[in-house]
């Protein structure tokens, strides 16, 4: 539906809806929620049960890798057993899930407890439980907040014993049908926060019979700039639901211009990517390169890591080139073939043809099962195909690992990929792929600064991957003295926005990295506050 369209549709119910909220504005009650993310940003993320990408749904670990990704809110959905124990479960059948069947109102907890809800998900999963409510409660506090997506037969009071004995209630926002809402409302006293949904249901009378919710869940093609200031005027929080088709930038670009306070999404990183692009206007103080892709959020060194990089806002992918038995150029970090792959042995002694006969994705999730080790082509052909969509460039980061230097060059000349590249390895192989491509950016590693002088004097790169260990603002400045840029990965230790931001306030040209929203973090606290 176009946003013409929808506008219209709801114009004369918007009067309405807001009407009705001006006149119970008494009965309004703002809730200062907790949050995780310091200083909060305008809008907020909410992830649909959990990184799902990145682990099985409404689990632990997919909780955890919301956390990690700096996350505000996770959607996860709550029904009850047959003895009485609210469990995290979306369907009301344990099947496809777990490693078991049958419905969740018919089991007890303990059978339940038995099952493997992560198995399914990829195998280093295995053993992962169905978690309790409590269990997520207690695991969320003081880190996530938690929308309670309420499935099936529901008892609020239960409900709000759990919540309030683990001194969850600003961390929470419970969502129902209004008649559940207002036994959960009355029973905690208005302590723990409710959420209805607008949508063609809705009927003015819930909001005239004391409802008095902290938050509103509106589908995100019913949105108005009026009705969000509408709820804002009176203290209400607006959560756009963007879910299927409504989970793209210009839906999120149009959320962020309204003031919508909490966006629900399957795409999370994405969401905060595009909010820190829409914000800063994409002037980023730092060049960001996706170490083998983003490896978060999709196998690493796959088409799919490499196109979720470039959605991130990135500026480089990194590759890693090997060359198969027979010649191909293809992008594998290691020289064999068990840790990301269902093969074995070495890159170089497997024919092509065989190598694309592999997996290189179930081992990071089943629904990765069908992804190949890439060539390089292939690559090429991705980055072009989202440049032109998009208009944005995402260049070359290249791992020279066991390349035939001619047909890379060859392969990236062809794709226009050449110019924009910058290519690491040892001097002299960066010197004998000067060779076939002598406009080719080179960067030879930097491990101590006294190997400034002669790198500069035997290579004359165009960058340097220097040490993080090493990096100081003095080198820095040395370097760029020299017309020569510093590249650096963060890895392990030096992943924190605080180490960031040291570096680029010391004028650091491109970082490396694993967890490109933690940077993107700190690019947003650097231009926005």
């Amino acid at each position: 539906m176009s946003i013409r369209n929808f506008t219209t549709r709801i114009r004369y119910r918007t009067f309405f809806i807001l009407l009705a909220v001006f006149l119970a504005a008494d009965s309004f009650a703002a809730t200062t929620f907790f949050q995780p993310v310091d200083p909060p940003r305008k809008t907020q993320v909410m992830v649909h049960r959990g990184l799902m990408c990145a682990a099985p749904e409404n689990t632990l670990p997919a909780f955890q890798a919301a956390i990690e990704a700096g996350f505000e809110w996770v959607e996860t959905d709550i029904r009850l057993t047959r003895d009485g124990h609210y469990v995290l479960l979306h369907n009301d059948v344990v099947d496809g899930i777990t490693d078991g069947s049958g419905k969740v109102e018919e089991m007890l907890l303990a059978d339940l407890k038995k099952l493997d809800a992560g198995v399914r998900f990829a195998p280093s999963f295995k053993g992962t439980r169905v978690p309790t409510l409590r269990e997520a409660l207690e695991f969320c506090k003081g880190k996530i907040n938690l929308y309670l997506d309420c499935k099936g037969r529901i008892d609020p009071e239960t409900l709000v014993e759990e919540i309030q004995a683990t001194g969850m209630e600003s961390q929470v926002i419970v969502f129902d049908d209004p008649d559940v809402l207002k036994e959960v409302k009355r029973i905690s006293k208005g302590g723990v926060p409710i959420m209805p949904s607008i949508n063609d249901r809705l009927e003015v009378k819930y909001w005239m019979d004391s409802l008095s919710p902290q938050a509103v869940e509106v589908h995100a093609e019913l949105l108005t700039p009026e009705l969000v200031r509408g709820f804002h005027e009176v203290g209400v929080i607006v959560q756009a639901q963007t879910l299927g088709e409504r989970d793209c930038p210009e839906v999120w670009r149009r959320c962020f211009e309204m003031g919508v306070d909490w966006i629900q999404t399957d795409l999370g990183e994405e969401v905060l990517a595009e909010y820190v692009l829409f914000h800063t206007g994409a002037h980023f103080p730092v060049k960001i390169s996706s170490h083998r892709g983003a490896n978060e959020f999709a196998p690493e060194n796959t088409l799919p890591a490499y196109e979720k990089a470039a959605k991130l806002g990135v500026d480089f992918v990194e590759i890693d080139v090997h060359t198969t038995q027979d010649g191909e150029q293809v992008s594998i970090h290691d020289h064999t073939l068990e840790r990301t792959t269902n093969g074995t042995g070495a890159v170089s002694d497997i024919r092509f043809e065989d190598l694309r006969k592999l997996s290189a994705g179930a081992w990071f999730g089943a629904a990765y099962a069908d992804q190949k080790v890439p060539t390089i082509d292939e690559i090429c052909e991705l980055l072009n195909e989202f440049e032109t969509k998009t208009g944005r460039a995402v260049e070359l980061y290249v791992d020279c690992k066991a390349p035939n230097l001619e047909k890379l060059a060859d392969i990236l000349r062809k794709h226009r990929k050449l110019s924009g590249a910058v290519f690491y390895g040892s001097p002299d192989g960066l010197l004998l792929l000067r060779k076939y491509a002598p406009e080719a950016k080179l960067m030879p590693p930097m491990g101590s600064p006294s190997d400034l002088e002669p790198r500069a004097e035997k290579v004359k790169p165009y960058a340097l991957d220097t040490r993080w260990s090493i990096l100081s603002q003095e080198l820095i400045s040395n370097a760029h003295k020299k017309n020569i840029r510093i590249y650096s990965d963060a890895m392990g230790d030096n992943e924190t926005i605080e180490r960031y931001r040291e570096a680029i306030h010391w004028g650091i040209d491109t970082i490396q990295t694993d967890c490109i929203p933690r940077v993107l973090r700190a690019i947003e606290l650097e231009l926005l506050y």
